[in-house]
């Protein structure tokens, strides 16, 4: 399919000198970069979210509920 595209300069850059490293049309390179770029979309896009353990990390030391402690408690450098 014949289309036009705009590119960033630095992968038309790059695509450009693999071409010409590679003895390849740069429609090609550019199509063989988005079929990588486009399987690797899909297989994060498939993906299950990591899960995340929660960890227990002891009594708290301020109540978050009072705000006015919590910011006394960050503006002291003692700590």
């Amino acid at each position: 399919m014949k289309t036009s595209l705009i590119l960033d300069d630095r992968v038309f850059e790059d695509a450009k000198n693999e071409a010409h490293k590679t003895g390849k049309a740069m429609s090609e390179i550019v199509s063989t970069w988005a079929a990588i770029g486009r399987d690797h979309w899909l297989q994060k896009k498939n993906q299950t979210p990591k899960k995340f353990r929660s960890l227990n990390l002891g009594l708290e030391k301020v109540d978050l509920t009072n705000r006015k402690e919590w910011m006394e408690v960050l503006e002291d450098d003692r700590s």
